[in-house]
């Protein structure tokens, strides 16, 4: 017999976190559920933990090569039996009544996603200005560290697409709420673990804003927009340097790595905004 439950988790180099995520997504209430692990060509030994646990609910598929967050998104909702689908992040760890909180949400609204809540590191953690901060307290994200969908709307919508690698969960709930509603439940939850910003990780992460542009000529999509203007903020600190301080007296500072940060926050702005413009003349969008 087939689960009723999917929950689908794309990892990669995860050999730290995942046997604690997998045993919170085993030990559920609700146990009607399967595994679907698609491993993004891991290059440590997430495989070889993996392939420890015995549990016929886990399954397990490795790409033969790299290829990114949406391909292997669609290849774990190929392979899931449920018609319900469950994602989380391989760095994660799931509320022991996680599945159960969104199964019942499904029901009781007839909904066709439910958004769940996401915790950076704990509901009490003060982050510094190092703290690359992954959370969802309050819904409108939909961020799939803590999403589920009925399996028929994702493939009716075509899955993620594939010209995104980032913001493909969000692009994904758009599309969804063309057809139907997404229900937040502050009782599903998950939590993210710490992780720490590098300067190479501000230049990931500023290069991720062309993927804004594209949400924008696809959907519509006005998050972080003031006018034409593009994280509005971010523009501000480019044009008066100064601006760059502010965060010395908006942030919390502790260590010598989050003063270290400081002057990349300046590059970060100028990185992002490039990308923003260069994504606007491909796409022939007019955003600042």
């Amino acid at each position: 017999m087939a689960p009723a439950v999917s929950v689908v988790m794309c990892i990669r180099n995860v050999e730290i976190s995942i046997v604690a995520c997998i045993k919170s997504i085993l030990e559920q209430t609700f146990e009607n559920l399967e595994i679907v692990i698609i491993d993004d060509f891991s290059t440590d030994s997430t495989k070889q933990i993996i392939q420890k646990f015995n549990d016929r609910r886990i399954r397990y598929f490795r790409n033969l090569e790299w290829l990114g967050i949406s391909k292997s998104r669609n290849i774990g909702v190929h392979q899931a039996n449920g018609d319900f689908i469950f994602f989380t992040d391989g760095d994660c760890v799931v509320s022991r009544n996680w599945v159960e909180q969104g199964i019942e949400f499904f029901k009781l609204y007839d909904c066709l996603g439910v958004e769940g809540k996401i915790y950076y590191v704990s509901t009490d953690f003060e982050p510094t200005f190092s703290d690359c901060i992954l959370e969802n307290r309050n819904g409108g994200n939909f961020m799939t560290g803590n999403m589920a969908y009925r399996k028929k709307i994702i493939e009716l919508i075509g899955g993620f697409d594939e010209k995104l690698d980032y913001l493909e969960d969000r692009d994904v709930a758009l599309r969804v709420l063309n057809h139907g509603k997404i229900i937040f439940n502050p009782n599903m939850i998950v939590h993210h673990p710490r992780v720490m910003m590098t300067p190479k990780r501000y230049m990931q992460i500023a290069a991720r804003a062309r993927n804004r542009v594209y949400l924008f000529k696809k959907n519509g999509e006005k998050k972080y927009l003031l006018g034409r203007i593009l994280f509005p903020i971010d523009f501000l600190k480019i044009l008066f340097p100064p601006l760059i301080l502010s965060s010395l007296l908006i942030k919390k500072f502790k260590t010598i790595d989050d003063y270290k940060l400081i002057p990349y926050n300046y590059l970060y702005a100028i990185i992002e905004r490039l990308n923003i413009w260069e994504e606007c003349a491909k796409l022939k969008v007019f955003l600042i």
